[in-house]
């Protein structure tokens, strides 16, 4: 069965749709109140954004790992938010308006600054993942997964037993 939505819900929408019309003059945007206090809040978030961008790549550069990993929660929440309030605005962003101008540079500016996010943090993974082997090429090799018996063969169970309890007793 289709849902219905609210009678709240569809004179919300139709009074919206109204107020479009309404203001869609030669000298407006066609834009109601909530919609440009909806592109001026995901400005706002998106500016935020960036700025913490900038101040990650600025410390993945420095190589200030400390400093990387405090922007993680803060970097959760302005994705969630961004995402949250990307419907509000996503049906303007391919109407030519001049409320969107802003908008579109500062998503242009995200783009890039995601782009250089992504080339620094993939280095950092890249050396995490070449120090990991040779740390691996070192415990292998001082391992005992090479011993030899007398005779040159390579002796086959040379794994550390435990003592086990009443060592002591038995000695």
């Amino acid at each position: 069965m289709i849902g219905v939505p609210p009678a709240s819900a569809l004179s919300r929408l139709g009074i919206r749709l109204g107020e479009r019309k309404a203001r869609s003059g030669a000298d407006s945007s066609g834009l109601t109140q909530e919609d440009e206090d909806n592109i001026k809040g995901f400005e706002g978030v998106l500016s935020d954004t960036l700025g913490l961008l900038r101040r990650e790549n600025k410390a993945l550069v420095e190589k200030d790992i400390g400093t990387v990993a405090s922007y993680f929660e803060e970097k959760a929440k302005l994705l969630e938010s961004l995402e949250r309030r990307q419907p509000t605005v996503e049906p303007f962003l391919t109407v030519d308006v001049p409320s969107v101008t802003q908008l579109r540079k500062l998503i242009r500016d995200l783009a890039d600054q995601l782009e250089l996010n992504e080339k620094l943090l993939k280095g950092m993974a890249d050396a995490s993942r070449t120090i990991l082997s040779e740390i691996e090429h070192l415990r292998s090799r001082q391992s005992l997964k090479g011993v030899y018996d007398k005779t040159g063969q390579l002796r086959g169970d040379v794994s550390v037993r435990s003592l086990g309890k009443g060592f002591e007793r038995k000695f």
